[in-house]
């Protein structure tokens, strides 16, 4: 079996000698057999998609102990280039197996997974870390040969959630992509380990359903060749398909489990050379079989929302059975089954490229110029950001959900976009660990954690900062509730305000309590520590509390040593104003 993937992986490589090499070094690194044919494996399903020489090294090579790659063992001309996608997919390869719980869902709720915002979101992120789609195909396919090697690869207590996340995360991840063929395989992986006896009950539904209707589009393959051969239409392919076994189930569900009502269980695909030829072939089809009212699909002037093109139709076939047809061009099929992978390759057949499919995949184009011009790959992140994402910043929760925010965003804009409440009463925020300012823009791939404190309302200098239109709209409605005034009659009230505070600067009434600034902010509530009673002058440091504001120690407070040993990531600066 090593041998004959080997040879496979060597078919048409440039420099099989080379390839020879990086495959002696994966052998000598990997752990085991298994690891080193899922390489191999993951090697072989990259360059079935016609990726790139380096992205097919960056896949094999992505188990292989950093130290080793260092040893400048790659082809200069290749080498930052490979490093660059290992780095990128280092950087995204935890998003496929997110800290969050996954939660098994009905069988039916999956389908609507594909239009979930959280999902919609998770795959942006996944576009915004990795600055490149390479990374993002080397992950699909390593998922999808741990999910098709499951019991090989994967721990029996870890393969569970393999499968959940290759549902939840990798199958949008692929669909978002156009990757149809990737999707299906997914998820039809994945399935009977997640809902074993549905997937028994449709093994036995369709065992001979399948078989039978084969037979039957055999003799519609041969009826429909002689009709567009008869009006001179060339079909470069004839073919049956048959639907994936997750996404029949879940069209089963929306018909009682009646297989006879699923017209298109096995399809006829039928590829013709051009957009026009198309439109002919569905002509010639509803004038030799009466069509299915409300069946008729055109894709091709009205795509779907991942890019998907052909024209579907249904009719009553030889002896009155139902058949669907797909008709596309070679171009509309690589995309459907491989997606934007498809477009990747396409370099190397400029001829079959479409004005329509360059105006879709612009971006794709000028990133694969930047790839091939800059040496230094690392610098493609400039135009993807610039791009791809120039108005949008992915952030998570705690929990691992994505937020997506504006540009310019602060923990302010992703505190009211969790909920009004939390916003409302937010004292402070946390990104990574650390403390951070509320007027300090959200960058992509931070955990944000907001401490709220119920005694804490919105300020009206959180207007001046915060972008998104929900958390201005919120601090608006706030205010005005609070004051009873409009908002125009607060910014009057303010201004009265900051001049009697001016006034109490020039004529003093009274002392005043000095302040404590906490990371540099005033606007956090603070406690001074009973166990060292610091007092004016004293170096001080402050511990965030949950909910209770900064709890303020003197820096050689025996007590916050503790709680630094504890939790150093809650110990900040403090000083007195």
């Amino acid at each position: 079996m090593i041998d004959d993937l080997i040879l496979k992986l060597k078919e048409n490589f440039s420099n099989p000698k080379f390839l020879q090499g990086v495959i002696e070094k994966i052998q000598r690194s990997s752990l085991s057999e298994a690891i080193f044919c899922h390489a191999l494996r993951t090697g072989l399903l990259l360059k079935n998609l016609e990726m790139d020489q380096a992205t097919i090294l960056a896949g094999m090579l992505q188990n292989v102990p950093e130290i080793d790659l260092a040893k400048n063992f790659l082809p200069p001309e290749i080498e930052n280039d490979v490093l660059f996608i290992i780095k990128k997919f280092e950087q995204i390869k935890e998003l496929a197996l997110p800290k969050k719980e996954l939660k098994l869902k009905p069988l039916a709720s999956w389908e609507k997974l594909f239009l979930n915002v959280q999902s919609q979101n998770l795959r942006r992120m996944f576009f915004a870390i990795s600055q490149d789609l390479r990374p993002i195909f080397i992950m699909l396919a390593k998922g999808l040969d741990e999910i098709l090697h499951l019991n090989e690869l994967i721990p029996k207590e870890l393969r569970h959630k393999k499968c959940l996340a290759a549902l939840e995360i990798l199958a949008p991840l692929a669909y978002g992509l156009g990757a149809s063929e990737i999707k299906g395989k997914l998820e039809d992986a994945a399935f009977p380990e997640l809902f074993p006896q549905e997937y028994q009950w449709l093994i036995n539904a369709v065992k001979n359903e399948y078989s039978q209707r084969e037979i039957y589009l055999e003799t519609m393959k041969t009826a429909t060749d002689k009709i567009l051969q008869k009006e001179n239409i060339k079909a470069l392919i004839i073919q049956a398909r048959a639907k994936h076994y997750f996404s029949l189930y879940q069209k089963l569900l929306r018909y009682n489990l009646d297989i006879e009502k699923i017209y298109d269980l096995v399809a006829l695909r039928i590829i013709v050379p051009d957009v026009e030829a198309c439109y002919q072939a569905l002509g010639v089809v509803h004038k030799r079989w009466e069509a299915l009212p409300g069946r008729i699909k055109d894709y091709i002037s009205s795509p779907k929302d991942n890019g998907y093109r052909a024209l579907h139709t249904s009719v009553v076939g030889e002896k009155n059975h139902f058949v669907e047809f797909q008709i596309k061009t070679p171009e509309m099929h690589q995309e459907a089954e491989h997606g934007a992978a498809a477009h990747l390759a396409y370099k190397k057949h400029e001829s079959i490229k479409t004005k329509r499919y360059k105006k879709q995949y612009h971006w794709l184009d000028q990133l694969k110029q930047w790839q091939e011009e800059i040496k230094e790959p690392g610098k493609v992140a400039e135009f993807v950001k610039s791009e791809l994402f120039k108005d949008r910043v992915f952030v998570f929760t705690p929990k691992k959900d994505v937020i997506n925010l504006p540009k310019g965003a602060t923990p302010l804009d992703f505190a009211f976009a969790i909920h009004s409440e939390i916003g409302e009463h937010a004292e402070s925020a946390i990104a990574d660990g650390k403390i951070m300012p509320f007027n300090q823009h959200l960058t992509t791939g931070q955990t944000i954690e907001i401490i709220t404190n119920k005694n804490k309302t919105p300020s009206l200098d959180w207007l001046k900062f915060v972008k998104s239109n929900k958390a201005k709209n919120k601090i608006r409605a706030f205010l005005e509730k609070a004051y009873g005034l409009s908002l125009k009659e607060v910014k009057k009230q303010r201004s009265r305000e900051k001049r009697n505070s001016l006034l109490e600067k020039i004529l003093p009434l009274h002392k005043k309590e000095p302040k404590i600034l906490v990371g540099g902010q005033s606007s956090i509530m603070t406690r001074l520590g009973k166990c060292c009673s610091p007092e004016a002058n004293d170096s001080l440091a402050a511990f965030i509390t949950q909910g209770e504001g900064a709890s303020v120690h003197k820096a050689n407070c025996p007590n916050l040593k503790e709680l630094a040993e504890k939790w150093p990531e809650r110990v900040i600066p403090a000083s007195w104003q």
